[in-house]
């Protein structure tokens, strides 16, 4: 998010001897002329009250100046009043700024400006011309400058654009900075004194004994992580046309990732002469800004692959809520309530107790780690990188499910342990059928029979658990299929008693176990058997990139903190089939 400043003034009357402060107008709202990569456009500033913040507490700076002793006060209480942004600077008392107090005083020095960003942008035509009006406005700075403004900040709007040009070219000059590289900052459309910044960073970047520090500086100012997302999302368009970018990424749309890399340098300062090659290889070589679009675009490319990836087992697994770190999470299963009795003539209430039953599984760190060639950059293969990044998103989908069929498997198909020591499927639990069958009427009334039955955790009151899937593998797929579907019978022994009343759930996975046993769930928001969960804030599949060391290139890391474990066995039931 670039940096953007505008003029402003205060009104010397107001000064306060005493305190050291002096009222200033930032805005009076009045739009300015700028140029982007589609041409001139009016920026405009939203001067609703709601619209402007401060970004913690504002400094008052020399001509925009970012060194430590350049501070010469504060802005305080910035507010909006009559369509105008107001502010209250106070001044340092420091003896070294004896002179600028006087001249701030006596009205010598009268003319501010102001530096802020705008993380929403409305843009629309207004009598034929484009229009981007800025509807959050966060003020970072207020700096002193020599070219005046008068009282309504109108001085940017009333200074020619040919004016502006031929200063920014003597500065540039006057300090022995390239025209192109001037001429690059007017077609950018910035104002006079972000350019002499500007100007002034390439002149110091090209002097040996400062050429280490000016880096630095322009790296912690430039390129916010909201640009990077914007870019990344603009890329994420080419391939995936009915995406819709963010109001920020429409400017990107379009762009090729040599283009992206240049506009990265630009926002810090840094060259942006050269091929496309060179662009991107510095780009590689000086930040990781380039590396932070390719894993927004990834990320992108994942998370579509990863939801729309066949779901398998988890529709009979209960979601369950974010892990906070990596250690074992107990689970309290609550018991049914105890029975209400009649209150007596006294009017006392009995007490009742709620049993719980506990039980524990963690979240751990699964991933890989793969290259994206600085080749393939700069063919800018968006379109490879895609598949790769899908194909991890499909992966992850498969990694869950696996994992969600080897519980649910243990112990040749009885499940893992739980906190009585026996697993899910066991006769003592009364969900495992004592001997196999096909999928039938007799064995299927004998599944929903057994979940009917299944009592509460003090084995008294029947919790009344109600059939919803039928999971089998896939080599019973065509003959559940047959069973399930809807017929229309001649005689009432021909009705089918299960016919759109159980939901089949088919995971091939299951054959590698067993070809013939098949399960009955009970809806899993209900009555949950297997609970999955994902490390809070990390739900999902997740893309981390870093410039490659190993690799003349991106790294791009998969990453999934995932975890599962069986935690009731009252909503299933298991058949070892026939």
């Amino acid at each position: 998010m670039e940096l953007q400043t505008r003029s402003a003034t205060f009104e010397p009357s107001t000064f306060n001897a005493e305190r050291g402060t002096v009222d200033a107008v930032i805005s009076a709202g009045a739009d300015v002329t700028r140029r982007d990569y589609q041409g001139l456009y009016k920026e405009r500033l939203n001067m609703n009250p709601s619209a402007w913040t401060a970004r913690g507490t504002v400094p008052v700076l020399k001509d925009h100046q970012r060194a430590v002793d350049s501070v010469i006060g504060r802005a305080e209480n910035i507010r909006i009043d009559s369509g105008r942004a107001l502010a209250t600077i106070r001044l340092s008392d420091r003896p070294d700024l004896a002179g600028i107090r006087r001249d701030v005083e006596t009205g010598i020095l009268d003319s501010l400006s102001f530096g802020f960003t705008v993380p929403k942008w409305r843009e629309f035509s207004e009598d034929g011309a484009r229009v981007r009006e800025a509807e959050q406005i966060v003020v970072h700075e207020v700096s002193f400058v020599p070219i005046g403004a008068d009282p309504q900040a109108k001085t940017r709007s009333e200074v020619s654009m040919e004016n502006q040009q031929e200063q920014v070219r003597s500065i540039a000059l006057a300090v022995g900075v390239a025209a192109p590289f001037a001429d690059d900052l007017i077609q950018r459309g910035l104002s006079v004194e972000d350019a002499r910044t500007a100007i002034i960073r390439e002149a110091a970047r090209n002097v040996p004994h400062i050429d280490n520090r000016a880096p630095a500086v322009v790296t912690r100012e430039a390129a916010p992580e909201d640009l990077t997302r914007a870019a990344g999302e603009a890329l994420y368009c080419r391939i995936d046309p009915t995406f819709t970018p963010s109001d920020q990424a429409r400017p990107f749309v379009g762009r090729r990732l040599a283009d992206v890399a240049r506009d990265l340098l630009r926002q810090r300062g840094l060259n942006t002469f050269g091929s496309d090659a060179e662009i991107i290889t510095r780009s590689l070589n000086t930040t990781s800004d380039l590396a932070n679009v390719v894993g927004v675009f990834a990320n992108k490319a994942v998370a579509q692959a990863y939801q729309t990836a066949p779901s398998g087992i988890k529709v009979l697994c209960k979601h369950g809520a974010s892990h906070p770190d990596f250690r074992g999470r107990n689970l309290i299963r609550r018991g049914e309530l105890p029975t209400l009795e009649k209150v007596n003539e006294k009017g006392e209430f009995t007490r009742g107790s709620i049993l719980d039953d506990r039980q524990s599984y963690a979240v751990a760190t699964y991933g890989k780690v793969f290259g994206m060639s600085r080749q393939l950059i700069i063919n800018d293969d968006l379109g490879l990188l895609a598949d790769i990044a899908s194909g991890w998103g499909l992966a992850a989908m498969e990694f869950e499910n696996q994992t969600l069929v080897d519980l649910l498997t243990t112990n040749s198909g009885a499940g893992p342990k739980l906190a009585d020591d026996k697993s899910i499927f066991d006769a003592a639990h009364g969900n495992l059928a004592a001997s196999g069958g096909a999928v039938s009427d007799t064995t299927l009334s004998a599944a929903r029979l057994a979940l009917r039955s299944m009592k509460g955790l003090n084995g008294a009151i029947p919790i009344n658990a109600t059939a919803r899937y039928l999971l089998v593998p896939a080599a019973l797929e065509t003959a559940a299929e047959k069973y399930l579907a809807s017929i229309y019978p001649n005689a009432p022994s021909g009705v089918n008693p299960f016919s759109g009343t159980l939901t089949l759930v088919v995971d091939p996975r299951l054959d590698a176990n067993s070809v013939t046993r098949w399960y009955t769930f009970a809806d899993p928001a209900v009555l949950p058997v297997i609970e999955y969960a994902y490390l809070s804030g990390f739900e999902g599949v997740q893309i981390l990139t870093r410039n490659g060391f190993d690799v003349s290139g991106v790294e791009i890391r998969a990453q999934l903190d995932y975890g599962a474990g069986g935690i009731d066995f009252r909503g299933a039931y298991a058949n070892p089939g026939n």
